[in-house]
């Protein structure tokens, strides 16, 4: 609802990043909301989880349904429980996952893209991470390879009039100083020389203390807006709590909201 309230919802033809400091649950965020479209659309959506296997994305897909973390060895799950959890997921018919087989090439991935929405429909995919598709390639400077990638990513949105959901992670600031401790982010963050902010319909910003002693906070992510080009509106939007028994991130709407 916090992201509702601020984006007005998702369109098609924009390219909205998230972003965060490293092990802050960005890859659970996505399949949070694509579990949302799963249940209050009809659309087809498009899943390239590059630093996982597609047996590990399906059943994280399958546990935001279940409220069960199914890709644990040791959670308890009946045979009825797996399907049912399928069923409403994977099982749809609407859930289409990409296997990289480790072949991360920047114009592969773009063909994937191209394919999901032509050729399969989906209205919505779903890229974690942009970071990932870069360091794969012998191109010897990092930013280049980012500013190259983004604006394949954006052309090939307006082509496809998709929307594009991509992970992105963040310079470290201050020298070795992670994210980790609950710090704002800002744009300037991001990694290569600009233009994953400036090409980015939106930004979507999650900072959480990892670190902190108090598992009330350690377990609170709070996400902000920090660009936002059909409104113009930025800012805080929701906290979310994590849920150390199911692995769901749940919305607690601010106070002042």
């Amino acid at each position: 609802k916090g992201l509702n309230k601020l984006l007005y919802g998702i369109r098609d033809a924009e390219l909205i990043t998230v972003t965060a400091g490293s092990g802050l649950g960005k890859s659970q965020f996505l399949r949070e909301i694509l579990y949302g479209l799963l249940k209050t659309t009809d659309w087809k959506i498009g899943a390239m989880f590059l630093e996982e296997s597609v047996r590990k994305t399906a059943r994280s897909i399958m546990s935001v349904h279940a409220n069960k973390m199914l890709h644990l060895p040791d959670t308890p799950v009946t045979g009825e429980e797996l399907k049912d959890a399928f069923d409403a997921t994977l099982g749809t018919g609407r859930v289409f996952l990409f296997d990289h087989f480790g072949s991360l090439e920047i114009e592969n991935v773009l063909n994937r893209i191209r394919y999901m929405a032509k050729a399969l429909d989906c209205k919505v995919v779903f890229l974690d991470h942009i970071s990932i598709v870069v360091s794969g390639q012998d191109l010897g400077d990092e930013r280049k390879a980012i500013d190259n990638l983004m604006t394949k990513l954006r052309t090939l949105v307006q082509e496809l009039e998709i929307t594009l959901i991509a992970v992105s992670h963040l310079k470290r600031p201050n020298g070795n100083q992670g994210h980790e401790d609950g710090e704002a982010v800002s744009l300037s963050q991001l990694r290569g020389s600009g233009a994953i902010a400036q090409l980015s319909d939106a930004v979507i910003t999650l900072t959480r203390n990892s670190m902190s002693e108090d598992p009330t906070i350690r377990h609170k992510t709070k996400v902000a807006i920090a660009k936002n080009r059909y409104s113009g509106d930025t800012g805080p939007a929701c906290d979310l709590v994590y849920d150390v028994e199911t692995g769901r991130m749940n919305e607690m709407e601010q106070e002042h909201l």
